[in-house]
């Protein structure tokens, strides 16, 4: 605990002296790596899934309502940052997530298998039940098949086939590509003649609160409760068992005590803040602790724990039991506010996701961009993650979103169980929704990036706003200041294009031979040049400069 401790103020003391105290520039510390060998940690089951919503909603909100620093940081527009990024800003491959498809990316057919590295479970021959969900509104099973792998099988509610395993299927896809652990999940097909129940017994919970073992009448009562196709196969999810020893769900909120890699708070993490930004494009509205698994890969006492996201269910058009109702998204499971404004109004004021609309295609379910506002975008409880997002983590979370292009969108949709209107319903609201995401937060910080140099002296970088489209090339002015480390302006001037040639001024610089580049811009309907990036430079004593690190203002 105390290492875990002594690590955190570490990295906040660095990044703040290197921010505020120090006239050069200095890199914040690489973050360890968190996949150096431990001991395998005890399983911790999870928790109360409605208690835990209930004290994110009511007594963790309150806390933060109560936390003076925090409410300073809030009226001073200093929120706290991630702090687990390097030099750029960016998130280095570790054991949450790993650089993928906004990093290098990736051709049509990987982004369309994603994590899956097979087909899937065998269909030709018997599946053994070894335990069943047989509760709630959705049953399932895990299952064992002929090759001997496990799976967790999921089934579509009846006159709704595709609709949770489509939306599992190509969620888990779309999370893979940006860069997150998930399980493989396959869409199958199965005629349910080769389930059989495991001859140890099945252990489940009847529809009166009974545990006891499963019957064959029990398993009949199951299967009438999904959706069968016409020619008697069952559509279902099959998604396969992930790698390791499972340790539990993890939380969006604080550190695992068991892990001594897990030293940054979860809700310090910016792969977890800036997940908002993707859980709202592809409307991940159940986005919380229990859907999530932390596996430890290894023979015990070398290995670590991987952080895995799953259970995509109620992903795009799905809201689990039927269609995406209509009010996800929009308000909290328990929606005191608009409830207010219900009461205030007599129920006369009437948003535009209330207003009710038919649904085209079962196994889409609903998804449309109606009054969608990132910023105000809800899950179903507050995620502690997701709420200490600030604009440098959206910034950062939308680039994993506008890094899918509409012929990516397509591959993955495609992959799922849509009719072909259904596949292009989904493309253009999904293009659509990346590009409201992309236009809110690209617009809201300098989104030059990719800075590199070119020749030594040339320092080159892309626009994202022009590179998505949003904006022509030939409407914007970029602006440029170079000051050493003692902040004395060296060369200034407005330049086109995104490439900036840099003077050479040995005899200028100072101890460090450091030197800042800020860059800001003006697009052709703004008035003035706004907000600046800044990026650090080294001479490289031989002619030219080396990069250092880049600094957003927010």
């Amino acid at each position: 605990m105390k290492t875990r401790n002594s690590m955190i103020v570490l990295l906040v003391l660095v990044t703040l002296a290197g921010s505020c105290f120090a006239e050069a520039y200095t890199p914040p510390p690489p973050v360890p790596d968190d996949r150096a060998p431990i001991p395998k940690p005890e399983y911790e089951g999870a928790k109360d899934d409605f208690a835990e919503g209930i004290n994110y909603e009511f007594i963790y909100s309150l806390k933060n309502t109560l936390n003076i620093s925090r409410q300073i940081r809030l009226l001073t527009d200093t929120p706290k940052q991630a702090l687990n990024v390097n030099a750029f800003g960016e998130v280095d491959d570790n054991s949450w997530f790993t650089n993928r498809n906004a990093r290098h990316p990736m051709s049509l057919d990987e982004i369309s298998r994603g994590a899956c590295s097979g087909d899937g479970p065998d269909t030709e021959h018997t599946w053994i039940i070894k335990r069943a969900k047989a509760e709630g509104v959705t049953p399932g099973f895990h299952i064992k098949d002929a090759r001997g792998d496990r799976y967790v099988i999921k089934f579509d509610p009846i006159g709704y086939g595709g609709l949770n395993s489509g939306a599992d299927a190509c969620g888990a896809k779309f999370f893979y590509a940006a860069g997150y652990n998930t399980p493989e999940n396959y869409i199958v097909y199965f005629d349910p003649a080769i389930l059989q129940l495991d001859p140890d017994g099945v252990s489940f919970t009847d529809s009166d609160g009974r545990k006891r073992h499963m019957t064959e009448e029990d398993l009949d009562a199951v299967l009438e409760r999904v959706n069968i196709l016409p020619d008697g196969r069952i559509q279902c999810l099959a998604s396969k068992y992930i790698q390791g020893d499972l340790l539990g769900p993890f939380s969006f909120k604080g550190t695992r005590e068991d892990d001594p890699n897990d030293f940054i708070p979860h809700h310090h993490r910016r792969e977890l803040r800036g997940q908002k930004a993707f859980a709202v494009w592809v409307n991940h509205y159940d986005a919380k602790g229990a859907n999530s698994m932390d596996a430890y890969v290894g023979e015990d006492g070398e290995g670590h724990v991987v952080h895995y996201m799953m259970d995509f269910g109620t992903v795009l058009g799905s809201g689990g039991r039927g269609p995406y109702p209509l009010f996800r998204g929009y308000e909290d499971e328990i929606p005191t506010g608009p409830l207010m404004r219900k009461i205030v109004t007599i129920g006369l004021d009437v948003r535009d996701y209330e207003k009710p609309d038919s649904v085209l295609y079962p196994s889409v379910g609903r998804l449309r961009n109606a009054s969608l506002n990132p910023d105000k975008y809800r899950t179903v409880f507050p995620n502690p993650a997701y709420d200490n997002a600030t604009d440098l983590d959206m910034y950062w979370g939308t680039k994993l979103v506008t890094s899918f292009t509409d012929e990516q969108i397509r591959a993955i949709i495609e992959t799922g169980p849509y009719p072909a209107g259904g596949v292009d319903h989904l493309v253009n609201v999904l293009s659509e929704r990346r590009d409201i995401i992309g236009r809110t937060y690209f617009g809201r910080v300098n989104c030059l990036d990719r800075f590199e140099m070119v020749d030594r002296d040339v320092l080159a970088f892309d626009d994202l706003w022009v590179e998505m489209g949003y904006g022509e090339a030939d409407e914007v002015v970029y602006n440029y200041e170079l000051q050493n480390e003692d902040g004395e302006v060296l060369s200034s001037g407005e330049f086109a294009g995104t490439e900036l040639e840099l003077p050479l001024i040995p005899d200028k610089l100072g101890d460090h031979r450091q030197v800042r580049v800020e860059l800001r811009l003006k697009r052709s309907d703004e008035k003035k040049f706004g907000r600046y990036v800044q990026v650090w430079l080294e001479d490289d004593l031989a002619g030219g400069y080396r990069l250092l690190g880049v600094e957003r203002e927010e």
